[in-house]
């Protein structure tokens, strides 16, 4: 595995189908936080989506809900097939608390239309 450090937002060392696999822990989380964070996520998908092959998988792990993140992988330029998952201690037997303390797991696989959506 290597670890390289650049701009989520502006991959461009990475050419067009580089990858298999995207696994963001937070990323988005982070840029939710951001000036002008709509436009980061979208620039940050819009890579992403760039970089990955057909059938290739994007990972985001986060602690935002659905109702908070479900839009951002749903926008017109983006052509993947969306699923969720909840991941909690399960140990953990309120509902609230379940809710509260929860990762949520959303797993795109992209579509083989992808690249030309994405370059609308």
């Amino acid at each position: 595995m290597q670890w390289i450090v650049m701009d989520i937002t502006d991959m461009k060392p990475f050419e067009k189908d580089s990858f298999d696999l995207v696994i963001d822990k937070s990323t988005m989380d982070a840029l939710c936080c951001a000036d002008d964070s709509l436009l980061k996520i979208a620039l940050m998908l819009k890579e992403t989506i760039r970089v990955l092959r057909t059938n290739g998988h994007y990972f985001c792990i986060s602690y935002g809900k659905p109702e908070s993140r479900v839009h951002h992988f749903e926008q017109a330029f983006l052509s993947w097939e969306l699923r969720e998952f909840l991941l909690y201690d399960s140990t953990i037997e309120s509902e609230e608390e379940k809710q509260e303390k929860s990762h949520y797991i959303y797993v795109c696989k992209v579509n083989d239309d992808a690249n030309e959506i994405s370059e609308l």
